[in-house]
């Protein structure tokens, strides 16, 4: 698990398992992060909140991202990103051997699924889809409901890490439990994230908040997809419309 260290102006690193790193750069005093590069990994950008304009090297035009927008960025780019207000930029990498064109997709252009039923509904907006191309990166956003649990009933992916970075909670908290042999629980606020590489991972609130955080997946891409297993003690329970499919 990672604590939000507030920290401003600098890059913070959220997330650092094998074949995914994320960190978090709080813009603001800062205008403009020049000559940052992707290397051998494929990104993608995500301004949590504010805005952001990415110019790639050798290209002419722009790309305006406005909050929860997703710039995916291939292998070998070297970009600049730029901001007129506090912007909190999102910044993942996972290895490429392939290479695709950058390419947007709006939050507010893609499909909202209401998934679950009380306790445990929440809408899903998956965001960089199967369909959509990518080595590794599957990823999106959970909306949680006040109180509710969300990823639930409980899944896992083996295999394919992925990592959890919380939003809109304000002062208020939740509860992340990944479970497996090991069982953790972990108190979560905004800011945090959780990443894990097996288990069951669901989630909870508590009364008068909702969790909502952003999703990245890193698989193998012989597996990119969002087949899960879920938990056999709760596979009574109706699941609804979902992004996942069954293993």
């Amino acid at each position: 698990m990672h604590k939000d260290e507030g920290l401003k102006d600098g890059f913070e690193l959220i997330c650092s398992i094998p074949d995914l790193r994320v960190r978090r750069y709080r813009m603001r005093s800062t205008r403009e992060l020049k000559g940052l590069e992707t290397g051998q990994t494929e990104s993608l950008l995500v301004p949590l909140s504010g805005r952001a304009e990415v110019t790639i090297s050798g290209r002419e035009d722009s790309i305006s991202l406005r909050e929860k927008d997703m710039c995916y960025l291939p292998s070998g780019t070297t970009f600049t990103v730029r901001t007129g207000e506090p912007t909190d930029l999102i910044w993942a990498q996972a290895p490429a051997e392939k290479t695709y064109p950058a390419y947007v997709r709006r939050f507010s252009e893609m499909t909202v699924i209401e998934s679950g039923t009380a306790p445990y509904s929440r809408r899903v907006i998956p965001t960089i889809r199967e369909q959509d191309p990518a080595n590794r990166f599957l990823a999106g956003f959970v909306e949680g409901e006040q109180g509710n649990w969300t990823s639930f009933p409980p899944h896992k992916h083996d295999g394919k890490p992925e990592v959890y970075i919380y939003f809109g909670m304000g002062k208020r908290f939740g509860v992340q439990v990944i479970g497996g042999v090991d069982e953790k629980a972990f108190v979560v606020r905004e800011g945090d994230a959780v990443a894990f590489e097996r288990g069951y991972h669901a989630n909870v609130a508590t009364p008068g908040v909702g969790m909502s955080f952003l999703w990245i997946i890193s698989a193998d891409p012989k597996a990119r997809d969002m087949s899960v297993d879920f938990h056999p003690d709760y596979k009574d329970l109706p699941i609804g419309k979902t992004h996942l499919s069954t293993r």
